[in-house]
């Protein structure tokens, strides 16, 4: 113990004496350590000098050692302890050493930097044109995905222009300045006309390899595999890949984790990645903005200063580029040197009119785009791609119309199915999005949609102006189109989206010309003798115009395969069919037609017809409909008129169908036939004209994503669900005879005028419907609730447990949402979306135990129930109403987004406990006037905080609400819309006013006697309606 002790005091003695020492010696190593790191940035002016792994380590740990010792002075600081000052001596002794083993090894390396051969460490010069913003958002996705062990070969793809070269440059360099990571980074350009031999000699040059066998690929794949294989650790980049290889019949080795080499393509064509097996990663576009900064680079220089009125042109010439960098640097280039706004407008003009005096840099760009075209090889692509042009400049292009364009132009074969057409015309635009020349988006609406570039649509304009003959004018705004206009060689011609009024008296004489697209212009008449030398016509489009009849010529389109006449609200006449037997598709729907057009049971090979929310067209004799025996798509509803079952049976290719039946018996018919159960999509609707006001009611939330709206349509009306709707006073549950009986693959479901039925889920039907998602119940007087213990069978399927979407209207017995006894926490309902309105008797909504029955319950609204005093009822709600106590349960709704309470005189709580809503975006409390709490929890501190929710309600009702926690009131305080006033002036139209602070206000009138709403930004939700019979 003495022999210990003294030893430990020794260090404790000679702490202060050892820590000098080190410090000093650590001084004459940093020295060192500088004139090495001189030596090798010396030696960065010749890149294929490189420090050697031992230097590399060796500053390594000099760096570590010098970490060290700084802790240690820091702690040896103060310390008096003598066992812990005999501890830290001893450290001090062991880095001393450690110092002195490291200047040895410094003053004995054999040179600082090894030779290596320039092969596969040049670096690449770069583009001066490169946007640094693109360069950050695409090449870090490239970066990640060559960073990962787990991925091996990484495909760049992306249109023409874009920057793949540009960005795969950088990548190139970055690769030769990271260290460690890859040893070799080899660049080979890939020839346009794919040729394998080449394409090794390219490598092996790369390699500096001098192949044996260069005019033998089998040879030259062994040469190449057996040099690559020997250089591990290396990037190989194929710049320029049109066409999909093995990899063997080159000769490249499969890149993985254990040689820890990568292989790398850019090229056009997403297919070409797929076929080699690539992860993908897309180059995208710039945007306006660094377009306009790399327009105004190259165009002007970074010093120079534009007019206002010249820079908004230079923006302009900018946009017309596409955002594409090669096009973009291409035409501002053909700019610099331009002088004041005459001749800055006069460029803008060239640009837009693309006159035959280019540049050459403006024809190399459409070459490039020329060239993607052209590698699409099929004739059937290259005409579906050019029937793109035909739609105005920066048009959303609507991808089901554009596959019914394709479909009537013979474009995509016949097939059996109506599924089976469109699957084709989706398989043709991934063939086109994937070779970069179409680009997918989606509307407004989020319908899904196509772009064409502008550049891209000019230069299929240039093909289309010679073979295939177009004449392309869709929204320039025209209103009237010239006689000379209409050329003899003329194929196709569109002018759709424009304002013209009237066309040429004298018929145009075209004779090739096989399609003419009028959508959507102002024609009121058309002259009789207009398509008089048209005769080659196939597809005709007369949609969305003012027409009130039809002229006689078009009797005599013998060749004609699609009649769109949709949404001509003026059209009362419709000459004789009888000719047209070729036929394929007819569109009638929103006309004022009576009858349907003389001579359509002539039509043979009809596919589609569609007469659609035509209200006056009362008959079709069932004769008629029997004659159109190769009908796929049929539809009639919001028509008058009625069908037979016996009609429907007979035809026999029917896919798709929306039609009225009389009555629940003829429903019950079509349902149990083997015709229905092989539909792909129908709507069968009984009694139609009971549910007038509710179909109103659909039409005008149609697209609103807040709303509750049954079903799923297409931008034109198209139908694309499976739904059932019925209007009728009798009892189908009640007889034998009414027996309801609904197709089992059902997905939406809407009920009205049953006043017999107690329980939704209690029909048999509804039981064994698996698929069904929307519900609508409306005017049910009897119905006391719509899902029920009691519905629970034996084998443990649970009725409506599917249904997301449900909405409650008029029903004054529904006393209560969910009946009998609380499911287990396992079962659990799917509903999303919850609308309760008019229904008088229901006194709350949920229990607050049922609510883990419905964990995704997303959008609540309640309104004009006048008898609801709990949204959530608590089990000590009904004996300490009023009274708020903290000892209450949480409850948590982890998916609730949106509240909507309207319109509730006698709601006192939405929950008496705290509400846990990490998803809540709105809150509306409109004409709740007993409401006093708002039980909504705030976390603000958490680390998953979000913007707290919105809120709206009269102000008045807002500064009476009482507060468990003031700090929520302040934060609540920030978000609150404020300034509601909301009041009914009888039938005619309510005066509602709303002033939100932060909202974007649209107004809308509904289509019904007194009705007027009110949406909100930036969702469009809803805020409150004054109609009769809605409200």
């Amino acid at each position: 113990m003495k022999i210990a002790f003294e030893h430990r005091q020794n260090f404790v003695d000679e702490l202060d004496k050892s820590m000098q020492n080190l410090k000093r010696k650590v001084e004459y190593l940093s020295s060192q350590e500088n004139d090495i790191n001189a030596e090798i940035s010396r030696a960065k002016s010749q890149p294929w000098k490189r420090p050697k792994k031992e230097v590399e380590v060796w500053l390594r740990d000099v760096q570590q050692l010098k970490d060290d010792v700084q802790r240690l002075e820091q702690e040896a600081v103060g310390e008096r302890n003598v066992f812990s000052r005999a501890l830290l001596g001893k450290h001090v002794v062991e880095k001393v050493q450690e110092v002195s083993e490291l200047q040895e090894k410094g003053r004995v390396f054999n040179g600082l930097l090894i030779d290596e051969h320039p092969i596969g460490r040049l670096f690449i010069p770069l583009t001066k044109d490169f946007v640094q913003s693109t360069k950050a958002r695409n090449t870090e996705n490239v970066w990640e995905c060559l960073m990962n062990d787990e991925v091996g070969r990484v495909g760049i793809y992306g249109m023409g222009g874009v920057g793949k070269t540009t960005i795969m440059k950088h990548i190139h360099n970055r690769l030769l300045e990271e260290r460690g990571k890859f040893d070799f980074v080899f660049w080979v350009t890939v020839s346009k006309e794919f040729d394998t031999l080449k394409l090794q000699k390219r490598i092996a040059k790369a390699l500096n390899l001098n192949l044996v066998g260069d005019e033998d690929e089998t040879i030259s794949a062994s040469e190449l595999y057996a040099a690559l294989s020997q250089k591990k650790k290396y990037v190989l980049i194929l710049d320029d890949l049109w066409e999909a290889f093995p990899l063997d019949s080159v000769g490249i080795p499969e890149p993985n984790r254990s040689n820890g080499c990568k292989l790398v393509l850019t090229t056009r064509s997403l297919d070409v990645c797929r076929r080699m097996d690539f992860t993908t990663v897309k180059v995208e576009l710039l945007t306006e903005q660094e377009a306009l900064t790399l327009f105004l680079s190259k165009a002007t220089g970074h010093d120079m200063v534009l007019a206002p009125d010249v820079e908004d042109i230079a923006c302009l010439i900018a946009k017309e580029c596409a955002c594409l960098p090669l096009a973009i640097v291409t035409v501002a280039g053909s700019l610099r040197g331009l002088k004041g706004t005459h001749e800055w407008r006069n460029a803008l003009n060239g640009l837009i009119s693309l006159t035959k005096e280019v540049s050459d840099g403006e024809r190399e760009v459409f070459e490039r785009l020329k060239f993607s075209y052209n590698r699409l090889g099929d004739e059937v692509l290259k005409d579906c791609f050019l029937y793109c042009s035909m739609y105005p400049e920066d048009h959303d292009i609507p991808v089901e119309e554009l596959i019914e364009y394709w479909i009537a132009e013979g474009l995509i074969a016949e097939m059996k199915s109506v599924e089976a057409k469109f699957d084709r015309g989706h398989t043709i635009l991934g063939k086109l999005t994937s070779s970069c020349l179409l680009e997918s988006s989606t509307d407004i609406d989020g319908q899904e949609c196509l772009r064409m570039h502008d550049l891209i649509r000019d230069m299929a304009l240039r093909i289309t102006a010679s073979r295939p003959r177009f004449m392309v004018k869709a929204g320039e705004g025209l209103d009237s189109v010239l006689y000379e206009d209409w050329l003899e060689d003329l194929e196709r011609i569109s002018l759709m989206h424009n304002d013209i009024s009237e066309l040429p008296i004298r018929p145009p004489v075209c004779p090739r010309l096989t399609t003419l697209l009028l959508k959507a212009n102002h024609l009121s008449m058309i002259p009789e003798s207009f398509f008089t030398n048209m005769r080659s016509l196939v597809v005709l489009d007369l949609s969305e115009n003012q027409i009130q009849s039809l002229p006689e010529s078009v009797s005599n389109l013998e060749k004609l395969h699609a009649l769109i006449l949709g949404d001509c609200p003026r059209l009362e006449y419709v000459p004789s069919l009888e000719k047209l037997i070729a036929l394929k598709v007819f569109k009638l729907n929103s006309s004022l037609i009576e009858e349907v057009p003389k001579g359509i049971e002539k039509l043979v090979n009809l596919r589609e017809l569609d007469l659609s929310c035509s209200r006056r067209l009362g008959k079709f004799p069932g004769w008629m409909l029997r004659r159109l025996s190769k009908l796929q798509y049929l539809r009639m509803d919001e028509t008058r008129v009625e069908v037979l079952v016996e009609d429907l049976l007979c035809l026999r290719q029917l896919k798709v169908v929306w039609v009225q039946f009389q009555n629940v018996r003829e429903l019950t018919r079509y349902v149990t036939s083997q015709q229905c159960q092989g539909l792909e999509m129908y709507g069968l609707v009984v009694r139609r004209s009971l549910l007038k006001d509710l179909n109103t009611w659909y039409d005008h939330c149609k697209g609103l994503e807040r709303h509750f709206v049954a079903g799923k349509r297409f931008h034109d009306g198209r139908f694309v669900g499976k739904e059932v709707c019925i209007n009728t006073e009798s009892e189908p549950f009640g007889s034998e005879v009414d027996q309801l009986v609904l197709p089992r693959n059902i997905g939406s479901f809407k009920l009205q005028g049953f006043h017999n039925l107690i329980s939704l889920s209690a029909p048999p039907s509804l039981k064994d419907a698996k698929n069904l998602t929307n519900i609508c119940v409306t005017g049910c007087s009897g119905l006391e609730s719509i899902f029920s213990s009691s519905s629970f069978s034996e084998d443990g399927h649970i009725s409506l447990r599917t249904v997301e979407l449900c909405c409650l209207f008029d029903l004054p017995d529904c006393r209560v949402l969910f009946d009998g006894l609380v499911p287990p926490h396992n079962i659990t309902f799917n509903l999303k979306e919850l609308c309760l309105r008019r229904c008088q008797t229901i006194k709350n909504i949920f229990p607050v135990e049922l609510l883990q029955n419905f964990p995704n319950l997303s959008c609540l609204e309640v309104i004009s129930c006048e008898n609801v005093e709990d949204i959530i009822l608590g089990e000590q709600a009904m004996s300490e109403r009023g009274h708020h106590r903290e000892d209450i349960n949480k409850i948590t709704l982890p998916r609730l987004q949106n509240v909507f309470l309207h319109s509730l005189s006698r709601l006192k709580s939405i929950y008496a406990g705290m509400m846990v809503c990490e998803c809540l975006q709105e809150i509306k409390v409109i004409n709740c006037p007993m409401v006093r709490r708002l039980p909504f929890s705030l976390d603000m501190d958490s680390k998953q905080a979000t913007a707290p929710p919105i809120i709206a309600g009269e102000e008045e009702w807002w500064e009476s609400l009482e507060w468990d926690d003031p700090h929520t009131k302040a934060i609540l305080d920030l978000s609150f819309s404020g300034k509601y006033r909301y009041t009914m002036s009888g039938l005619t139209y309510g005066e509602s006013q709303v002033n939100y602070t932060r909202c974007k206000i649209q107004h809308y009138k509904f289509g019904v006697p007194g009705g007027i709403a009110w949406w909100c930004g930036p969702n469009t939700y809803f805020i409150g309606v004054v109609a009769p019979q809605l409200f």
